[in-house]
């Protein structure tokens, strides 16, 4: 579907940036309900969960660990393409970019979505918001823009493990650095 001539253009342009305001909703509920269980819990403890949840994550995306996520395992329904050709794409955006109502393919969006709860303010919730968005964004982009026979699946089937692999390890390396600037 997402092949589909009608996927260029301005529809293009309007799912992305559904997928970047679904991003900035999802960030900012996370925020919100954040400030509620942030004022009981001293950095510390904050930190504690954090670090037990990278831990999890970490060993799942490295296949040591099998669980599964809580997630929607359904897809946003085709139905929202009668609405037109900018309130449809960016319905479909919005629905996407939220990440409740459709698969994530990888826990750092869980991971990511502790930290917004127990570390964020509204300048970092909005940075991961607008991030979640540009990264869906791109794999949409890039998959469209790539060919029109399955090329980039079969890219991405030989290459996920080691992009997967180096996501995680920038992810852990900027979650040391963030940790070592919140402990005394």
């Amino acid at each position: 579907m997402l092949s589909s001539p009608v996927w260029r253009g301005f529809p293009a342009f309007c799912f992305c940036l559904g997928l970047v305001a679904g991003g900035i909703v999802i960030a900012a509920v996370l925020l919100l309900v954040g400030s509620l269980l942030r004022a009981p819990l001293p950095v510390p403890v904050r930190v504690g969960i954090v670090l037990v949840a990278a831990l999890l994550v970490t060993l799942r995306e490295l296949g040591v660990l099998r669980f599964a996520l809580p997630e929607n395992q359904r897809l946003v329904p085709e139905s929202v393409f009668r609405l037109g050709r900018f309130a449809g794409p960016f319905q479909f955006g919005l629905e996407m970019g939220t990440g409740v109502r459709t698969y994530l393919p990888s826990g750092l969006a869980y991971l990511t979505a502790v930290l917004l709860l127990l570390f964020a303010t509204p300048v970092t919730a909005l940075a991961a918001g607008v991030g979640f968005g540009l990264g869906r964004s791109l794999m949409t982009m890039s998959a469209l823009h790539f060919d029109d026979s399955g090329g980039w699946n079969l890219e991405w089937d030989y290459r996920s493990t080691a992009v997967k692999r180096a996501l995680l390890l920038a992810y852990l390396a900027a979650l040391a650095v963030l940790i070592s600037s919140l402990l005394p």
